[in-house]
C-alpha cells in the first residue's frame, strides 16, 4: 500500500518557529509570504521550461520548489516536485506535464491550509 503524504505538515512550521525571537516574532510568516509570492511564478516558469523542452533548467526549478515547499510543510508539492526533478535530470520529459499538473493541484490543495496555519487571508 502506498504511503499517504500529507498535504500540509504543520510540524515543519513548528521547526521553523525556533528561528523567531523577540526581535523577529513574525519571521516564519514573513518567510512564508515570500514563498507564497514566488511560487505561482515558479510554477509558471516550470511550465515554460517544459514547453521549450529545457530539462536541465526544469530540474533546477523543480529542485528549488521542492526544497522551499518542504520547508513550509507543503509535502505533496515537495513529493511531486522531486518526482519532476528526477524525471528531468534523466533528460526525459515524457510524463512531466502530468507531474507539473500534480504540483499545481497539490499547491492549490495545501495553500488554504498553510494560510490558515499562518493566520493569513486567502491569496486567490
Amino acid at each position: 500500500m502506498e504511503q499517504q503524504i500529507l498535504a500540509m505538515d504543520v510540524r515543519q512550521l513548528e521547526k521553523l518557529s525556533v528561528l523567531q525571537d523577540e526581535d523577529s516574532p513574525n519571521l516564519v510568516t514573513d518567510m512564508a509570504r515570500g514563498y507564497l509570492d514566488r511560487t505561482p511564478q515558479r510554477i509558471g516558469r516550470m511550465r515554460e521550461l517544459l514547453t521549450t523542452g529545457n530539462a536541465d533548467q526544469l530540474a533546477h526549478e523543480a529542485h528549488g520548489l521542492a526544497t522551499s515547499s518542504g520547508m513550509f510543510g507543503m509535502m505533496r508539492v515537495r513529493l511531486h516536485c522531486k518526482a519532476l526533478e528526477n524525471l528531468a535530470r534523466r533528460s526525459r520529459l515524457e510524463g512531466a506535464g502530468e507531474l507539473l499538473a500534480a504540483v499545481e493541484r497539490a499547491y492549490a490543495e495545501a495553500l488554504p491550509l498553510l494560510l490558515a496555519q499562518l493566520g493569513l487571508r486567502d491569496r486567490g
